[in-house]
């Protein structure tokens, strides 16, 4: 997107290209079969105990496997896990729920008592979708508690008690560590070495690109991103040293910065990223940071998290006002919609993709439910069905939703079979409900929050150097020691309390992640308005950059230039 007297900002990809595009997203082969493996033994071997409700459970808690692709080794066993019990606490507070509900209905009571699931299944996705905007991370999101509320609630509908709605998400969970971890015993390609391979192949790509070519910012910032990724799964890793993998990508990374200053112009001058010579990314601020800095109404999971418990709340109550049975249908159409943030062009994106998949979809379902699988061929099939989920997951969503949405309402439907045309109708009724619903609040809901979201990243960047310069500045005595390189971050041993300064360098790398994540938001959601405040905003960025590049050279040790902390200061206090 470039204006004559403009700087050019990134732009959201066309609509084509996403709606029914087929991009290349790395080796899912290896990953897709582990979905699929963790989804389906523990339910095979319910079924095999002759418990086929309890086996579609303990497919739910095997989700967790997904949470853990593309981490790390040593990290993958914390992140699977935490999602395990994550999902087995939705489930068995959506099992409680169900059980109340189905007691109510049993009484005589009216379908108003499905609004109990409704509250549920929103809190849920509000509290998800907030903690993975406010950590930063990343897919799948919020979306798989709301499904395991929600099919906890259905279970129970069936006959199957809270407590085992517990045990056997909870055996799923295991599931999902045990064969999310088998990775290791090859340790082929371990996922920080394909990170650094995608990282070295983007920047080939863009260092062949012409100055002046088209797509060229949008390819700027997508091989920074990429880079970053590496960086921090290195970290992760603690392959930051010298030589080997990090040798390797601060080799790209030089590659990077040369293509940048080739292909830099007036309106981007400020904006090159990786042009500082700044080493490997400090590893990321503790939980207790990013949480409490997120707990603003300008934060990017606050504004998410408003505009997904509206938008939950509404389709979820329409579906119970129309008594279509489902409420919690719409609750997870919402969910998809809303669950990445406020970037309305990407939520449309997914919007199209969400009727479309659900429409081709439901004439999968079709075609299933009218086989009536039942036991190891119920199974089986939704381990198909999960294996197609994750090949095209990361390349084109409305084809995922192709397999998602047999997959959910077959789980959901328990194993139970009758006439099938009803249930075609109330479930595309719910998704129309929740796309027509999801956009409405996309739309109009806030519809200025990236502009706050943007203004306060910013803020907060030029907070942190505050913070950063005052603890640099001269006076402050360093801590004792031996001098580190300035290519790794100092460990903290236990034992030893943390230093400021390394707390300071985590706060800035993560706070100018958010201000470019915030740009890109406003870029595609208002480009004009965008547009005014860049230079700015790219001063911003680019000052933070200088600073933390400065300061990694461990400044304990050799003070940073009294002259250029004068030059930093000024210009903080400028754009202050």
């Amino acid at each position: 997107m470039v204006a004559p007297d403009g700087p050019t900002l990134p732009s959201p990809a066309p609509a084509r290209s996403v709606l029914f595009g087929l991009p290349p997203a790395g080796r899912r082969l290896p990953g897709a079969a582990r979905a699929a493996l963790a989804f389906g033994a523990p339910a095979l071997v319910a079924v095999a105990l002759g418990h086929e409700q309890q086996g579609l459970m303990a497919a739910t808690g095997a989700l967790a496997v997904i949470f853990g692709e593309g981490q790390v080794y040593r990290r993958r066993w914390r992140v699977v896990g935490a999602a395990a019990l994550a999902l087995t606490l939705s489930a068995v507070a959506g099992g409680l729920t169900g059980e109340l509900i189905h007691q109510r209905l049993d009484s005589g009571g009216t379908h108003w008592w499905q609004l109990l699931l409704v509250l549920l299944m929103s809190a849920v996705a509000v509290t998800g979708t907030f903690v993975n905007s406010a950590l930063r991370l990343g897919p799948p999101g919020g979306f798989f508690f709301v499904l395991a509320a929600g099919v906890g609630s259905l279970i129970t509908g069936h006959g199957v008690p809270p407590g085992q709605v517990a045990l056997w998400t909870a055996l799923g969970g295991v599931s999902a560590l045990l064969v999310g971890m088998s990775a290791t015993l090859t340790r082929a390609h371990p996922p920080e070495e394909r990170a650094v391979a995608a990282a070295v192949a983007a920047v080939d790509d863009y260092a062949a690109l012409n100055p002046g070519a088209a797509g060229l910012v949008d390819a700027r910032y997508a091989t920074a991103m990429k880079v970053q990724t590496a960086w921090a799964l290195l970290d992760d890793a603690r392959r930051t040293g010298a030589g080997g993998l990090a040798a390797t990508l601060t080799g790209a990374q030089r590659t990077f910065a040369d293509a940048l200053h080739r292909n830099r112009t007036a309106d981007d001058e400020s904006d090159l990223l990786f042009d500082t010579g700044r080493p490997a990314p400090t590893p990321r601020p503790s939980l207790r940071y990013r949480l409490l800095r997120s707990l603003s109404p300008d934060s990017h999971a606050v504004v998410s998290a408003n505009r997904i418990g509206v938008a939950a709340l509404l389709a979820g109550c329409s579906t119970v006002a129309l008594d279509l049975g489902r409420p919690d249908w719409a609750v997870l159409t919402v969910t998809v919609l809303l669950h990445q943030g406020p970037d309305r062009v990407r939520g449309t994106y997914r919007g199209v993709h969400r009727i479309g998949g659900t429409a081709l979809g439901l004439v999968l379902f079709a075609a299933l439910y009218a086989l009536e699988p039942r036991n190891w061929a119920l199974v089986l099939i939704l381990m198909a069905l999960q294996f197609a989920i994750e090949m095209f997951v990361a390349r084109n969503y409305g084809l995922a939703v192709v397999f998602i949405t047999p997959l959910a309402l077959l789980m959901g439907g328990g194993g139970q079979y009758g006439d099938m045309f009803p249930v075609l109708r109330d479930r595309l009724l719910e998704s129309v409900i929740g796309v027509v619903v999801g956009l409405a609040a996309l739309w109009a809901v806030d519809r200025r929050a990236h502009r706050r979201v943007l203004l306060r990243n910013d803020q907060r960047v030029l907070e942190v150097i505050g913070h950063l310069l005052h603890r640099i500045s001269p006076g402050r005595a360093p801590r004792e020691g031996r001098a580190h390189s300035s290519h790794t971050t100092p460990p903290h041993r236990a034992g030893t309390p943390p230093d400021p300064q390394d707390a300071a360098r985590r706060e800035l790398e993560f706070e100018l992640m958010g201000s470019t994540l915030g740009a890109i938001d406003a870029a595609h959601n208002e480009p004009e308005w965008t547009r005014a405040h860049w230079t700015r905003h790219q001063r911003i960025r680019r000052l933070g950059h200088e600073v933390l590049a400065a300061t990694r050279q461990d400044p304990r040790y050799e003070p940073v230039d009294t002259a250029q902390l004068g030059r930093w200061s000024r210009s903080l206090a400028e754009l202050g």
